[in-house]
């Protein structure tokens, strides 16, 4: 197969550019690899460090913000099988939604012009800061087509429906990459984790932290560690709002519906696959604060603290207010004797020098106007 900017792949999405080593989930169910294609993206296995400053003993990170050095974080796992079915397909377009300073929106850009496929980012409103506004200078700097439509429920009917309509041959993904085919990049991080914890790199973690969004890394994570027959109970810190009126967004049941779909995907593809019990998940509900986007005085002490004492950035949507949990509860039993780890799914990548090539001028104009329009948060 040959994708749209001349790049040769295998049969399985596999880009000849990239190092396609085996992933840790196709060597434990073979069939997978004949039966999931890929498009290799990432530099895998990202690290497990020790954070040895927090006042916790047995705190272990997860480098997820280095799964690229072009834009790491954890939409590129999901990425992989995404882009690469939506090459399978024949798709030229992939479209999907987010925040006005969406990271999976810019990670989709980026990682579209490498596979080659054109991108339209549906975007709602949030809160607007530094971050955000660099954001929206990058999709530009990497070619995304931008629509801007105010509200979350009329930016997802239109990625849902209208776009289906419009656009037949494109590939409609999820907000945040969150579909069982990316989900599928999350399971196969946990299986990576097993590998580094047989290797003697950190224990088995009792708990796992993470952002909770729209659930497709607890979803992974949490499906992973029970087909790897992991112990470990994964925490989804909500970082948006639960509901958008009749809409779930980030509950335990949405990561519990989409681990079944997820393993569901999985079981058609390889007869290897075990049956596992998906039970209530655990979500943590107290750090969200005034909603997405929103930064907290809690999230903004976490991020300076992990900035000084562990030389680790964080960014106050997701990964601060995650982080800030973590350090609240790593004071209570049973948490404050566990070992614990800390998925980081933030991007490390140093972007500065792509901002030189544009500036707000390209953005649409309602765009433009809240770019010029100050902080909001």
């Amino acid at each position: 197969m040959t994708t749209s900017n001349g790049m040769k792949t295998d049969n399985h999405g596999s880009a000849g550019g990239k190092d396609a080593c085996r992933l840790p989930l196709f060597a434990r169910f073979p069939q997978l690899e004949e039966m999931l294609p890929r498009f290799p993206l990432g530099d895998f296995p990202t690290p497990v460090e020790r954070l040895s400053h927090l006042g916790h003993d047995n705190l272990w990170i997860k480098r997820d913000d280095l799964t690229s050095s072009i834009y790491g974080g954890n939409k590129v796992r999901k990425l992989e099988f995404t882009l690469a079915e939506a090459l399978r397909r024949g798709c030229r377009q992939v479209i999907t939604m987010g925040g006005i300073g969406t990271n999976h929106g810019l990670a989709t850009a980026i990682f579209c012009r490498e596979a080659g496929l054109a991108c339209k980012l549906l975007l709602f409103h949030q809160p607007v800061n530094h971050h955000v506004k660099q954001n929206m200078l990058l999709f530009c700097a990497h070619g995304a087509k931008l629509r801007y439509l105010k509200g979350v429920l009329r930016t997802g009917a239109s990625l849902l429906i209208t776009q289906r309509l419009l656009n037949p041959g494109a590939y409609i993904l999820e907000a945040g990459g969150s579909s069982p085919v990316g989900t599928v990049g999350l399971v196969n991080a946990m299986f990576e984790l097993v590998e580094q914890i047989r290797a003697g790199l950190m224990p088995e973690p009792r708990y796992i932290f993470c952002p909770l969004g729209t659930s497709g890394t607890m979803a992974g994570l949490s499906l992973g560690a029970l087909l790897a027959g992991l112990s470990t109970t994964v925490m989804g810190v909500r970082v948006t709002m639960a509901s958008v009126g009749p809409v779930d967004i980030a509950t335990p049941k949405t990561v519990e519906n989409l681990m079944r779909k997820t393993w569901r995907l999985l079981k058609k593809r390889s007869t290897a696959i075990p049956d596992v019990s998906i039970g209530p998940q655990y979500v943590i509900d107290d750090y969200v604060g005034q909603g997405y986007g929103c930064a907290t005085r809690e999230c903004r002490a976490a991020l300076d603290l992990v900035r000084e004492k562990e030389n680790i950035t964080l960014d106050p949507t997701y990964t601060a207010k995650a982080f800030a949990a973590l350090l609240d509860y790593i004071e209570k039993p049973p948490y404050k004797n566990a070992p614990i780890l800390y998925w980081h799914t933030y991007s490390s990548a140093d972007l500065t020098a792509r901002l030189q090539t544009t500036d707000c001028r390209m953005l649409p104009p309602e765009l433009q106007r809240i770019y010029e329009g100050g902080d909001e948060g």
